[in-house]
């Protein structure tokens, strides 16, 4: 299948026939990038010029085609072309219309640092007449300006590569031929016919502008910063995904730049080493829960009740150093004694009261909740709370499969969201699972993943990478650890190990859910599962209703996923 860019039509009108061209065209093999409604701007001696070619189509074997399309009836008569409601096209008709915008898209180039790729790329042009058969066209006689050795009829709907390959064979003027390398491909792409667009093919540069999609400000996002601008307190919460630490931290440090300490405790110590590195500011203070504890107890072991006698001897003198704070994962504070310790409500209390007239903010999703047993009571009885919806951080692909172990649950995406690959279910015993792992790992680096994580659905030391893991690193280059411990963080690629039917189950499901839903761009998954253990889970876990004839690749059709069988 073609690559299509946008990967869904531009609006057209329905007479054009676009769609039903846009849909023959994505039949093109893989190798093929089609652009549809490819806009370009320039502007010369203080003069707006603007262009749109219907179809631009790319090859790296065999160059670039500006394709015009015109469909329903056409005449020409007195050397003009004309529509048939009798309305005369503009730029002199269609073929002279696909030759200045081949023409254009040269000169583009020729303007840009990828002028060199003029001279090994060969750059044609042709029409499209999709209401028109082959056999009408021959029976018609052409101006001057048009061949039909350049021509797509109706019967290209159905088999459009045969009808390219004919234009690509026509030498191009300079007798230039394509032969272009795979940087050179990258550097077409990046530089010159998709520098902004969101859905590409995997390789490195495709793998950072699809991040572009995942990382901007959503308007649901927008709109609840400017409403927290109000707020002193509330409690927000969404799905993984959904952008909470990205507001979190966008929130930390409006207040920072105002010269406002600010206070930004999670529950994950690798979550906390991130934020600290990724997001520095002299006047925000990352902690966990617990290492707070520790430097306030000045011990290695958190004691929450100093803690709490500390934040009470704060609040009662008023010298409590930071005016507003900022919890996330809130979801896990009801562990560790921190509920019954009201540590929550105190830490509001102290920054909300007139003496600091401060702001409290808590994030967390009711789904992650792997480090306790029940939502604090602080966020159960809170008065202002919000919800965010939309994924802005998986793939759909990733986001469905991530939420198939809660049945309820269904992705809610943002607007031009990313659909990406599926994911792969490895099926491996545990003595070829590392085998399968280093295959993985190559075929994710091979298209582009670099930031790489492996997760385990156990602990680190349950693990089948157990003995061979040195430093928290496999192969001494990719991290390893827990979906628990990665609770939080994301990563383009993940490899989450050790799926097995405990995986599954009540207590272990929502691991999985957070394991895969670290993604972005790539997961893996390898699974020691036979077929009777993936009946199991499809009747009693996953509430599958159909037939089951293959099991583990039901499993794997269940989990929005691709089965690979060794």
């Amino acid at each position: 299948m073609a690559i299509m860019i946008p990967d869904t039509p531009r609006n057209f009108a329905a007479a054009s026939l676009e769609g039903l061209m846009f849909d023959a065209l994505q039949k093109l093999p893989n190798d093929y990038y089609v652009f549809h409604s490819f806009r370009m701007i320039s502007v010369t001696n203080n003069t707006l010029h603007e262009s749109e070619t219907d179809f631009v189509i790319f090859n790296k074997k065999y160059g670039i085609i500006c394709l015009e399309a015109k469909a329903g009836a056409v005449e020409y008569k007195e050397g003009c072309w004309f529509y048939a409601s009798g309305i005369k096209m503009k730029h002199e008709g269609p073929f002279v219309q696909a030759s200045l915008n081949k023409h254009k898209l040269r000169q583009y180039i020729e303007r840009s640092h990828s002028a060199p790729l003029l001279d090994k790329c060969k750059f044609l042009h042709g029409v499209w007449f999709p209401s028109i058969t082959a056999a009408m066209l021959n029976s018609m006689q052409f101006p001057p300006d048009a061949d039909k050795n350049i021509v797509l009829t109706k019967e290209a709907l159905d088999n459009p590569e045969l009808y390219l390959e004919r234009i690509y064979a026509l030498d191009a003027q300079k007798k230039i031929s394509t032969s272009l390398t795979d940087d050179d491909v990258k550097r077409m792409m990046r530089e010159v016919l998709c520098p902004h667009f969101n859905v590409f093919p995997t390789a490195t540069f495709e793998n950072d502008l699809k991040k572009m999609v995942f990382h901007r400000l959503l308007k649901e996002q927008s709109g609840i910063l400017n409403f927290l601008s109000e707020q002193k307190t509330a409690v927000i919460n969404g799905a993984a995904g959904t952008g909470k630490t990205m507001i979190a931290i966008e929130k930390a440090q409006r207040h920072a730049n105002e010269g406002e300490k600010v206070l930004f405790l999670c529950y994950n110590a690798k979550l906390r080493e991130f934020l600290e590195n990724n997001y520095p500011n002299s006047n925000i203070d990352f902690f966990t829960i617990a290492s707070l504890a520790c430097k306030k107890c000045n011990s290695s072991t958190a004691n929450y009740l100093i803690l709490k006698s500390w934040l009470d001897d704060m609040f009662f003198h008023g010298n409590f150093p930071y005016k507003h704070i900022i919890v996330d994962e809130g979801q896990d504070f009801g562990a560790d004694g921190i509920d019954e310790l009201e540590i929550l409500e105190l830490l509001r209390d102290i920054v909300t009261d007139e003496s600091v007239n401060g702001t409290f903010y808590v994030f967390y999703d009711k789904l992650q909740l792997v480090q306790s047993k029940q939502i604090p009571k602080y966020i159960e009885d809170a008065d202002c709370k919000l919800t965010l919806y939309r994924n802005c951080r998986n793939t759909e692909n990733i986001a469905t499969t991530s939420l198939k172990v809660i049945p309820e649950r269904k992705p809610i995406l943002i607007e031009g969201s990313v659909k990406g690959v599926p994911a792969n279910i490895y099926y491996r015993t545990a003595e070829t699972a590392i085998t399968c792992l280093n295959e993985v790992i190559k075929e994710f680096v091979s298209n582009g993943i670099k930031n790489l994580v492996i997760l385990t659905c156990k602990t680190e030391s349950e693990s089948v990478l157990a003995n061979v893991v040195r430093n928290g690193k496999y192969q001494d280059k990719y991290m390893f650890t827990t979906c628990r411990k990665f609770k939080g963080l994301e990563a383009d690629g993940v490899i989450l190990i050790d799926v097995n039917s405990e995986t599954f189950n009540n207590q272990n499901a929502m691991l999985f859910y957070v394991g895969t839903s670290r993604a972005r761009i790539r997961l893996g998954l390898i699974a020691q599962l036979d077929d009777a253990d993936c009946r199991e889970i499809l009747t009693n876990c996953l509430k599958f209703e159909g037939k089951i004839r293959n099991p583990r690749r039901d499993l794997a059709s269940a989990l929005n996923s691709i089965g690979m069988i060794e």
